[in-house]
């Protein structure tokens, strides 16, 4: 795009978004904003090409730190506003409001990665979090949770960090809910050290030495993980590792499922939790607070203990008492925000 080409349409700022649960709810917004006849820009990250040609206004590039910095300083006075939907605030000041959405809260504290270049990386991108941190007007983000712990982070005022949750939930799980579940249990979601996958396989061979043998379903594409997996099943704990599937199977595993049982070590939102009750499935969470942010849980256990997950297993069979989801989609109220 040229320095001025249009002051008056909204760039929404994607370039760190290519894959996953952010793709999704990236595609999601462009499709209400597209519904409501918004006029904006997209800039995107290469590997997304293909995917937005239908728009009107849209940037491919390579998502790089100097990529992202050329654009912004050849365009800041270009657009009416600005969303930045990948974290990272604008490089340079805009002239027009600034709005960053923010999903990542490992950013808002050194993670305890395995390898030295992985803390290398981690740290590089806090730096990079950091220093750009004043250049946004707003942040928005999912939950209560996110918003407090942003906020005693970056020591900003509550009034400059706007909660407003947004999700698309598949057609499908409406009529899931309101069918018959099967017993089992389910956790949706891909592997990192942060996702808890490790104690909750721990917790599963700590049931099956106690005789209570349930089937767990899980999405693990993580080969070294997968192993780990195989070699339980090969003593006789019940877990089936789809691996990456289509959501159409996903949502027969809810169908199949009586609860997920959801151990993450912390989440911007927890979409799995959401999809997971939607789809009529309890759920049986790590007692943390973005748990109880977006649900009323029907079982909770301390966070990374593979004794106590087992226990709170143990515990929902015995009453099954029913999880109400708390969190609402706001979508509308987003895209009147950055419209207005």
């Amino acid at each position: 795009m040229a320095e001025g080409s249009s002051n008056k349409i909204l760039l929404l700022d994607a370039l760190y978004i290519n894959s996953g649960g952010g793709l999704r709810l990236l595609e999601y917004l462009v499709s209400e904003l597209q519904a409501r006849g918004v006029e904006f820009h997209l800039l995107a990250d290469s590997r997304c090409e293909g995917k937005f040609d239908n728009l009107p206004g849209v940037t491919y590039m390579k998502a790089s730190l100097g990529n992202r910095y050329r654009f912004y300083a050849n365009n800041k006075d270009g657009f009416r506003a600005f969303l930045c939907f990948g974290n990272i605030p604008p490089q340079v000041k805009v002239n027009g409001p600034a709005y960053t959405y923010f999903h990542n809260i490992n950013l808002l504290t050194l993670k305890e990665c395995p390898s030295f270049k992985s803390r290398v990386l981690s740290w590089l991108k806090r730096r990079v979090f950091y220093r750009y941190r004043n250049n946004t007007d707003y942040w928005i983000v999912q939950t209560s949770n996110t918003r407090q712990e942003l906020a005693r982070h970056l020591r900003q005022p509550l009034e400059k960090i706007l909660e407003y949750p947004f999700f698309e939930l598949p057609e499908g799980l409406s009529d899931i809910k309101n069918s018959c579940h099967g017993g089992d249990y389910v956790f949706v979601s891909y592997y990192t050290g942060a996702k808890g996958h490790e104690e909750l396989l721990e917790a599963w061979k700590i049931l099956h030495r106690r005789g209570v043998d349930r089937t767990l379903h899980l999405t693990v594409d993580n080969p070294a993980f997968s192993e780990e997996i195989e070699k339980a099943c090969r003593e006789g704990v019940k877990i089936v590792n789809h691996g990456h599937v289509p959501f159409s199977q996903v949502m027969e595993m809810y169908r199949a499922s009586a609860a997920t049982v959801y151990p993450s070590h912390n989440e911007s939102l927890g979409l799995g939790v959401v999809e997971a009750v939607s789809a009529g499935c309890d759920v049986i969470g790590a007692d943390l607070p973005y748990i109880h942010s977006i649900c009323r849980p029907s079982e909770t256990f301390e966070p990374c203990s593979p004794e106590s997950i087992a226990e709170a297993v143990v515990r929902y069979e015995k009453d099954m008492k029913k999880s109400e989801l708390l969190a609402k989609n706001r979508i509308d109220d987003l895209i009147n925000l950055i419209i207005r």
